[in-house]
């Protein structure tokens, strides 16, 4: 009886291994989710950057156009229209950077939560490990205490 006692102990501490095992797959896996999401917060970031970008260069195409099209002057020796361009493609650029900071930060912490995830499930497997000997350890101290193995 103790023999089965001492076996179900053993059972008991490769489960428990198993268990870690499974967290720590689990966890991979979320890591990785994390990851994809931080690409895709870097690629959207590039994306609305250069969109902003696009946006300035076509309000600057507007504004000479207009300013042609009134006779006041377009050239880029016209001060208004000279002016007026370079706030806005500064303005373009500003918002441009602005994105791409906001992505890569948001990039950034999904990176860390990876990281924190993959060491929860790291942790997680050595705790299931450590556990699962201590049991085996344990059942096999009993068994031979009661001399069920000797």
């Amino acid at each position: 009886m103790a023999a089965l006692a001492a076996i179900g102990t053993l059972v008991s501490a490769v489960g428990t291994v198993a268990s870690g095992v499974a967290a720590k797959k689990d966890s991979d896996f979320q890591a990785q989710q994390l990851d994809a999401k931080a690409k895709e917060e870097m690629a959207s970031s590039q994306r609305e950057a250069a969109q902003s970008k696009q946006q300035a260069t076509l309000a600057n195409s507007r504004a000479q156009a207009i300013a042609a099209a009134s006779g006041g002057g377009a050239s880029t020796d016209a001060p208004t229209i000279v002016k007026l361009m370079s706030d806005t493609a500064g303005q373009g650029q500003l918002n441009a950077d602005a994105q791409l900071y906001n992505g890569y930060s948001r990039a950034a912490g999904f990176t860390d939560q990876a990281a924190a995830t993959r060491r929860t499930g790291r942790a997680s497997l050595l705790g299931s490990i450590f556990n699962g000997f201590g049991q085996a350890a344990g059942g096999i101290s009993k068994g031979v205490t009661s001399g069920a193995f000797g």
